[in-house]
């Protein structure tokens, strides 16, 4: 009798997990396309899952957005009751983007360099 309604109740859920992330994809694929398609951007960045939501917001945005434009960062709660924050900004333009970062200087190297700390500790091998 157990077997006659696990098996069933299990093969049940399996499906209807498979038809919900089906659903979760699509809707991502959706939000990319109007995205490209407006330029415009928003995403939830869950408390929960990342305790130090600044640093992975910093990331995200710096990803995602046009630096120069303006954008808006809003406390959220979404339906399962996670805290958060939702963020929306300008899409950079892939070009812009890639021209930004590759026009950037690194920082000179200190390695090699000729000046000495005159605090240093000199350590004898």
């Amino acid at each position: 009798m157990f077997q006659r309604v696990f098996i069933p109740l299990t093969l049940s859920a399996l499906f209807l997990s498979g038809c919900a992330s089906g659903t979760f994809k699509a809707r991502q694929e959706q939000r990319e396309k109007l995205a490209a398609s407006t330029g415009m951007y928003c995403e939830f960045i869950s408390g929960d899952l990342f305790p130090d939501v600044d640093v992975e917001l910093s990331m995200k945005m710096a990803n995602r957005c046009d630096s120069s434009k303006s954008f808006s960062i809003t406390n959220y709660k979404n339906s399962s009751d996670q805290a958060g924050v939702i963020y929306c900004c300008s899409m950079a333009a892939k070009g812009e983007r890639r021209a930004t970062v590759s026009s950037e200087k690194k920082a000179p190297s200190t390695k090699g360099s000729s000046a000495q700390d005159p605090n240093a500790d000199v350590i004898a091998e």
